[in-house]
C-alpha cells in the first residue's frame, strides 16, 4: 500500500489496482477499459469538487481492487442534503457526459461507458451512490439506525435477483458472466463496507 499525505488528505493506492490495469490494458485491445477509468476519475472527481464546494474537505482518497472510496473528514460533515448532493454529483457527471457525447459525437463506447457508470452507481445498494443517497434520505427522517437497516435489506433485497439472473444468463449463454461478476462485486463492496463500519 503506498501512501501520500497532500493538502491535509491521505491518498492510499493498493498494488493490486495498477498491477490489474497493466494487465488489463495489455490484453485489451478495444479501448474500453481506457474509457471506463477515464469515465470512473470524473465520475470521483465530481464527488470531490462537490464536497469541496460544500466545505467538507475530503480526508481519504483510496484507490485499490475494490474501487476508489472518498472519505469525508468526521469532523466537517455536512447535513444529510448536502450528502445527498454529494453521493449524487458522480453519478450527476456521468450522465451529463453521456448527454454531450451523444449530442457532439453520438452513441459510442465513451457515451455507453458514462451511462452505464451512472446507471449502477445509482441502484440502491450500499455503498453505491444510490445507496448512500438513499440512506441520507432516510437518515434525515427516521434516524440513522433505522435507515441503515433499511438500507441493508433493499441492497440484499436487489442483489439477489440480479445474482440470479446473472446465472442465468451465464447458463444460458455460455459466456456471457458481467451481470454476474457485477453482483458479486457489489455483494462483496457491501460485505467490505459493514466489516469496516465493525471494526471503526
Amino acid at each position: 500500500m503506498f501512501k501520500i499525505i497532500v493538502s491535509d488528505i491521505e491518498f492510499r493506492l493498493g498494488i493490486l489496482f495498477p498491477a490489474a490495469l497493466v494487465i488489463i490494458f495489455t490484453i485489451d485491445k478495444t479501448g474500453i477499459p481506457a474509457w471506463c477509468v477515464a469515465a470512473s476519475a470524473m465520475h470521483e472527481a465530481g464527488h470531490f469538487v462537490t464536497m469541496y464546494l460544500f466545505g467538507c474537505k475530503p480526508s481519504l482518497v483510496s484507490i485499490g481492487f475494490f474501487g476508489i472510496r472518498v472519505e469525508q473528514n468526521v469532523n466537517r460533515r455536512v447535513g444529510y442534503f448536502k450528502n445527498i448532493l454529494i453521493s449524487l454529483s458522480g453519478p450527476a457527471i456521468n450522465l451529463i457526459s453521456f448527454m454531450v457525447l451523444w449530442i457532439t459525437t453520438g452513441i459510442n463506447i465513451a457515451a455507453v461507458v458514462h451511462f452505464i457508470i451512472a446507471v449502477l452507481n445509482l441502484l440502491p445498494i450500499e455503498p453505491l451512490d444510490g445507496g448512500q443517497a438513499l440512506y441520507y434520505l432516510l437518515a434525515a427522517y427516521i434516524g440513522e439506525e433505522r435507515a441503515e437497516s433499511i438500507c441493508l435489506g433493499v441492497s440484499i433485497f436487489i442483489l439477489i435477483p440480479l445474482v440470479t439472473i446473472g446465472f442465468f444468463l451465464l447458463i444460458r449463454s455460455g459466456y456471457n458472466f458481467t451481470l454476474l461478476v457485477v453482483s458479486i462485486y457489489l455483494g462483496l463492496l457491501l460485505m467490505l463496507k459493514r466489516r469496516c463500519e465493525k471494526d471503526s
